[in-house]
């Protein structure tokens, strides 16, 4: 009687640790992008005019009047910006596809309250506050604490 009690614990114990490893390896696995590659049928002309600018990408205007012109924006953006500025857009874009109520993770409806802005006012949309200069996320933490007297 023992053995079967002793073998029953060791099987569920087994598919326990089974289903732990699948759903670990479910959750923490690459996230699959939701933008994709700008379209090909971008006109010779309106690539000549977006070859010649010559400034920070991300003070252009997103164009959110379809999925198609968003796309087309962010792959402007993305020839005319350093990596880790356009992955914080990105990452800002992915943000607001879940925590903006208007858009109801509708990227068309997203790309629409977008219309207009540029990467910047995209950011500051969402919020997030750079660290302080020279400081890591430990000693920023010390260094703006307020010491309250008892």
């Amino acid at each position: 009687m023992a053995t079967v009690k002793t073998n029953l614990i060791l099987r569920i114990t087994g598919y326990a640790v089974i289903l732990t490893a699948f759903l670990l390896t479910a959750a923490c696995g690459p996230s699959k992008s939701t933008l994709v590659e700008p379209p090909e049928n971008v006109g010779a002309e309106e690539a000549a005019v977006i070859d010649d600018f010559d400034g920070d990408g991300m003070e252009l205007p997103m164009d959110g009047t379809s999925l198609a012109a968003f796309e087309a924006s962010m792959a402007r953006v993305k020839r005319h910006t350093d990596e880790s500025s356009y992955k914080t857009l990105e990452n800002a874009i992915e943000y607001l596809l879940v925590y903006d109520l208007s858009a109801r993770r509708d990227k068309t409806r997203l790309a629409a309250n977008l219309n207009g802005l540029n990467g910047y006012e995209i950011i500051d949309k969402v919020g997030w506050r750079k660290p302080a200069p020279g400081k890591g996320q430990a000693e920023k933490g010390a260094a703006d604490a307020k010491i309250i007297d008892s």
